[in-house]
């Protein structure tokens, strides 16, 4: 796969943005007015679950146009940091709206209302099941072109719609058969899969913003680093991620009688070993006279 310019991904990240935007809001207002119109708790938390979307796209796209901008005096390491923790305000709105659904579905349940949901509510729910669908495919695409965590979140969140549109239309037939229980019931569902997914797309933001990394993928980075001629041990290795890229810090241990010129060469060849590895852009190096072999002792 060709690896696009930081500004195209960027850019094209962007569209998937923007048509999540467009998507939840025509789908939200119209699965809104079904609800009430058509006395369907749970078309409405649908709704409901479409308008903490668009909070999550709308936090997203601002993500992506902060996170591009350059470094300057008070952000030296640049505004990449931007979409995470445009991501993480997202997932808390989206929380937020969980708790708002559940209320409804407990008002449903003392209050039931009599009568049969419309078909328009049932129809509703399917068609945005299927849009759902293809908006997911859509942004996983555009995530794995862009390598941008937050649209992939986004994508997964896509995907889930889809799946809670399908609950609230099971929820529509069996309170049409009599069991009106079962919508209500459905409400209460895709408010848990509001909150499942608010915690999917929020815990690994938190992660990043705390600095936390993968111990496999660290692993693998020293590995990588071992491997190059005249570094006889990493001593210490701390990564980060920074966006869509990952920082990396390290001290090598090198033979201690090593000329400057020479450990600098060093150096230089761990970074180009591993800028571009495992989305690492940045690469600080520290050499140290490396330890010597331990001497077995008999005994």
């Amino acid at each position: 796969m060709v690896k696009l310019p930081e500004a195209k991904q960027a850019a094209e990240a962007q569209k998937g943005a923007w048509l999540s935007i467009f998507s939840y809001l025509i789908l939200s207002a119209v699965k809104c007015w079904v609800g009430v119109t058509e006395h369907s708790q749970a078309v409405f938390a649908d709704g409901l679950n479409n308008v903490s979307d668009i909070l999550l796209s709308v936090a997203i796209l601002i993500g992506l146009r902060v996170a591009v901008q350059p470094a300057d005096s008070n952000h030296p390491f640049g505004h990449s940091k931007a979409e995470t923790v445009a991501t993480l305000v997202a997932a808390s709105c989206m929380v937020l709206v969980a708790l708002e659904v559940w209320i409804g579905a407990v008002e449903a349940v003392l209050h039931p209302r009599s009568g049969q949901i419309g078909n328009a509510a049932l129809a509703v729910s399917l068609i945005s099941a299927v849009v759902m669908l293809l908006v997911s495919s859509v942004n996983f695409a555009l995530s794995k072109k862009t390598n941008s965590e937050a649209l992939q979140a986004a994508a997964h969140d896509n995907r889930s719609d889809a799946l809670v549109s399908l609950g609230a239309a099971v929820g529509i037939i069996g309170a049409n058969l009599g069991w009106m229980w079962m919508d209500p019931l459905a409400a209460f569902a895709v408010g848990l899969l509001i909150l499942r997914t608010g915690y999917q797309v929020g815990k690994p933001a938190i992660d990043m913003l705390m600095d936390g990394f993968d111990a496999e993928k660290t692993e693998r980075i020293q590995a990588r680093v071992v491997q190059i001629a005249g570094i006889r041990e990493v001593k210490a290795l701390r990564a980060r991620h920074q966006g869509m890229h990952v920082f990396v810090e390290l001290t090598v241990g090198v033979d201690a009688h090593l000329s400057v010129e020479e450990s600098h060469r060093l150096t230089e060849e761990v970074e180009e070993a591993l800028i571009g590895f495992e989305q690492i852009a940045h690469v600080h190096v520290h050499v140290e006279p490396a330890d010597p072999p331990q001497k077995l002792t008999s005994i």
